[in-house]
């Protein structure tokens, strides 16, 4: 083959390669397409995509299928969804952890959350509620600072891990009410140690918080949005008695870095027309969570926003936990 042949040849090839990822993309999706949550089933962030999924099935026109992949600190997951292909047939339910993990693992980092996924939307968010079981004789924020200012270091909180939201939020308010608590780290759910006053403080998102309240096996004392939560409307904002406190889990949907924007677009758009359905939007805000629907730029600003805050959070909390060992 001479070079002419060749460059004849090349081009045809560019030229089927092009038109043939243009029909991938006009014919998405056309088999089921999987949302990875990094979590157990029943949190704030497995609610949130499984409220969404059918309706957004319903549009896309193929089974969505939530795959629970728990573990390394919602890594294991996220991971998977990285390394997946960029074809739009594996998405994956970022969190607060997304944003906050680069600064706890660094160099462990399996994959780079920024460089190695593409933000969609961010589906919902949520406040934290300031729990306290009702052996606490402290039952607002004002006297819980009180109670644990009088005994440093002796009171426990929990959470689902370092890193997790549980533990920077409450690290966080720990700096702003200048209180110095004990970080407890939990394989399963901490909410049952806290009714069993194994620990004395909780920062749990509202959908997995709330029918510990209703039920009266923990008492919420503040909500870390500037505003009241509606389905808690008596419950005063943390930052009525801590100035500048405020914070929320959120749930994003990210693809693989590469896939294309058609496709993110399509996914975008139809998540969107699903939040906005009535019934989707009343299910979402009944379990506790704010429906979002951001842009995928929205997001991405977002997420460099939420990694410039937690970041500097998880380094003193990284090293508090290292002077208590």
């Amino acid at each position: 083959m001479n070079i002419p042949d060749l460059s004849k040849w090349l081009a045809c090839l560019c030229a089927c390669l092009m038109t043939a990822a243009a029909w991938a993309q006009q014919g998405y999706p056309n088999r089921a397409v999987q949302v990875i949550v990094p979590f157990a089933p029943g949190g704030a962030i497995d609610i949130g995509v499984r409220i969404v999924g059918p309706s957004l099935s319903a549009r896309l026109g193929q089974p969505v299928v939530v795959l629970n992949r728990p573990g390394g600190g919602a890594t294991i997951g996220m991971n998977a969804v990285a390394k997946s292909a960029p074809d739009g047939y594996t998405l994956g339910a970022a969190s607060f952890a997304f944003a906050a993990n680069p600064f706890i693992l660094g160099d462990k980092m399996p994959y780079d959350s920024v460089k190695d996924l593409e933000p969609v939307t961010m589906i919902a968010r949520t406040p934290m509620l300031m729990l306290v079981n009702t052996q606490m004789p402290a039952k607002s924020v004002a006297e819980f600072i009180r109670y644990a200012k009088a005994r440093p270091g002796e009171l426990n909180y929990g959470s689902v891990g370092i890193a997790s939201s549980g533990h920077l939020i409450t690290a966080l308010f720990e700096s702003l009410a200048g209180i110095r608590m004990t970080h407890v780290p939990f394989t399963t759910g901490p909410l049952p140690p806290l009714v069993a006053n194994q620990i004395q403080l909780q920062f749990g998102p509202v959908p997995s918080s709330i029918s510990f309240v209703k039920s009266g096996k923990l008492v919420a004392i503040g909500v870390s949005s500037p505003a009241p939560d509606p389905g808690l409307p008596d419950v005063p904002p943390i930052s009525q008695t801590v100035p500048g406190f405020e914070a929320y889990e959120w749930v994003g949907l990210v693809a693989p870095a590469g896939t294309p924007r058609e496709i993110i677009g399509r996914v975008h758009q139809d998540l969107v027309r699903t939040l906005a359905e009535p019934e989707v939007k009343s299910r979402i805000e009944a379990a506790g969570l704010q429906p979002v629907g951001s842009t995928p730029e929205e997001l991405g600003a977002f997420i460099r926003k939420e990694m410039a805050t937690w970041g500097k959070v998880a380094r003193q909390a990284l090293a508090s936990e290292a002077k208590e060992r």
